[in-house]
């Protein structure tokens, strides 16, 4: 009971803490270097529960605790993979070169519990590594949730975001993965072309032939390679009388593949 004075009498029940204030605690508890470290780790698994704790958490990375971070990462990937998932993601985008790698191991690891940010991030975020990295790993985890933000990023303006996007699709697989690298055969730049190739191929449908066959007269060798090994994928007799008229190809590289398809094609249709 409250007296006319207005204190909080002994054995009164105190008001809960508004969720801001919890949250603000436990941001003093993660930062503060005197507490355990398992006792900040804790309150990094709190906040996990903010709306804006992961960027939080993500920001503490960079800052001066990336040892507490990576802590609170392990301790979520058997206990909550999903949130193990969104702070990995959010983490990759953070760093910058080959530190990327170490968390798309992370969200590989994770696999179907990673697909859901990996796509967030591979649709929304400017960075063009960033992008080609939850490409990466989206085609890595044959993640058909991503085809839609894969075929999108094939009209990316950066060319390498769209060689990835080229590349994760043919990792994917499907029908309507083989409509898309179709069209992505007449783009502009001849390492896109390229990469679209090698995703038909890929694929291991053989209604990629046909486009495929048609980039065998292409100007650029690397790319008329580049057909050839998806035919080679693709297989059958088919892809052998369509190799078999190469064999004079005025580019070395082009005559040296076209020769190892064959043998590879003849060899597995005996």
């Amino acid at each position: 009971m409250i007296g006319c004075t207005g204190e909080v009498r002994e054995g009164q029940a105190k008001a809960d803490p508004k969720p801001a204030d919890r949250s603000a605690v436990y941001r003093e508890q993660f930062v503060e270097a005197s507490l355990s470290r398992s006792k900040r780790v804790d309150a990094g698994r709190a906040l996990l529960g903010d709306a804006e704790g992961v960027s939080f958490l993500v920001a503490q990375y960079g800052r001066a605790h990336p040892g507490v971070v990576l802590a609170l990462l392990d301790s979520l990937v058997q206990r909550n993979p999903g949130a193990a998932a969104e702070l990995a993601t959010g983490l990759m985008a953070s760093v910058s070169g080959e530190e990327k790698l170490r968390f798309e191991a992370l969200l590989l690891q994770l696999g179907q519990a990673a697909v859901t940010p990996l796509v967030a991030l591979a649709g929304s975020d400017v960075d063009w590594q960033t992008v080609m990295q939850a490409l990466d790993a989206l085609g890595k985890l044959k993640a058909r949730e991503g085809i839609g933000v894969m075929r999108a990023r094939l009209q990316d303006s950066e060319v390498w975001v769209r060689m990835s996007a080229a590349h994760a699709l043919g990792e994917v697989g499907g029908g309507d993965v083989v409509e898309a690298l179709s069209e992505a055969v007449s783009d502009s730049v001849d390492t896109v072309v390229t990469a679209a190739l090698i995703g038909l191929g890929r694929t291991g449908d053989l209604r990629a032939r046909a486009v495929c066959a048609q980039q065998l007269s292409h100007a650029n060798p690397r790319v008329r390679g580049a057909a050839v090994s998806a035919l080679a994928r693709l297989g059958g007799g088919e892809s052998i009388r369509l190799l078999e008229g190469l064999e004079d190809d005025a580019d070395a590289g082009v005559r040296y593949k076209v020769q190892q398809a064959l043998q590879q094609l003849r060899g597995r249709d005996r």
